[in-house]
């Protein structure tokens, strides 16, 4: 069987040196160590992965699409900086948050940085694809870019000002699309498929695909942090909880309890993350895995899977290097070990 995570592995060294190139090594005091420091980090580089499977299959040579699957992993990183900041984070990739090292004002300042540099890859980009294609890419980044820091805007508006009793999965799905779907699977693979010079159609295609496994991932994702294991998922278990995330599995747990229960979990959720004490999340947690939250949630990222994996097969039956697509879906969206 196909395992996708050999696949990111293979390709993160050839992504990791592009990115390399960028890198500051020297400036004012401490100014490369902390432009530095979350790209040294590394990640799994599952979106720069995507762009060169998508390119390879549509494509040929992936070295075409490496300054592109850079820029996208620098995106990450800017944005995992501002997110860390505004969710007031402890960890990010087993390590403290950037700015637990180095302070707020530093840590934006970097993410700012890493902004740029982003940019000028994509710039550069320009002796690779030609003007016109890699206008096409910038453009590209600009919709998925809109889409997530909408979707960002969404999360923090509804976790201030929206009553925990109104909360549907509606709300989740939409910080989940804007948040995720667009920047983390199907801006990716159209990325790929623009370098490689593919039909509008086809970018549409793989939208249809990309978005139901971006949900589907948003909530795996949510599903590890309240029970990976946290030195290997690289971030705090539970985190979602002190940051007063709108999970499935929370708006599940409220809407499946009643009385003191309910109460007492309203009344957490309310708390700031300085407020909440580790029994507490702790609480919320012994509570989603009795009320059948985490099997809702097992039960929906399942649901996510087979969409998108029903639609991938109808658009793309004879799409070159299909079993690695097919273990990206899995990899993604299904139950698994980090």
């Amino acid at each position: 069987m196909t395992d996708f995570k050999k696949f990111l592995a293979d390709n993160k060294p050839i992504i990791w040196e592009e990115i390399k190139k960028y890198l500051p090594d020297d400036g004012p005091h401490n100014f490369a160590e902390v432009i530095s420091e979350y790209p040294r980090r590394q990640g799994k580089y599952g979106r720069g992965g995507l762009i060169l499977l998508s390119y390879g299959a549509f494509g040929d040579d992936c070295l075409k699409a490496v300054k592109t699957a850079a820029a996208m992993q620098l995106s990450e990183d800017w944005l995992l900086i501002h997110d860390d900041i505004m969710d007031d984070s402890e960890e990010r990739r087993g390590n403290p948050a950037l700015h637990r090292l180095f302070g707020d004002e530093l840590a934006i300042n970097a993410g700012d940085y890493l902004n740029l540099l982003m940019w000028k890859v994509l710039i550069d980009n320009k002796k690779i694809l030609g003007n016109e294609l890699s206008g096409r890419v910038m453009s590209e980044f600009i919709r998925f870019l809109d889409i997530t820091l909408r979707g960002q805007h969404t999360e923090s508006f509804v976790i201030k000002n929206v009553g925990l009793n109104e909360l549907s999965d509606k709300v989740f799905e939409d910080i989940a699309y804007g948040k995720s779907a667009e920047y983390t699977i199907a801006g990716p693979m159209r990325l790929g498929a623009i370098i490689a010079g593919e039909s509008d159609e086809t970018l549409l295609h793989l939208t249809e695909v990309g978005i139901p496994l971006g949900i589907g991932f948003q909530i795996r994702d949510d599903l590890l942090n309240i029970s990976g294991n946290g030195a290997v998922y690289g971030k705090e278990i539970g985190g979602d909880i002190y940051e007063g995330k709108r999970t499935l599995l929370l708006i599940h747990l409220i809407n499946n309890t009643i009385g003191e229960e309910h109460d007492r979990i309203v009344d957490i959720m309310k708390k700031s993350r300085k407020e909440k004490t580790v029994d507490e999340v702790r609480y919320v947690i012994g509570l989603m895995k009795e009320k059948g939250s985490i099997g809702y949630a097992e039960n929906r990222a399942q649901v996510y899977a087979d969409e998108a994996r029903n639609k991938f097969n109808r658009y793309f039956p004879n799409i070159k290097d299909k079993d690695i697509f097919e273990a990206a879906i899995d990899f993604f969206t299904m139950k698994r070990d980090l």
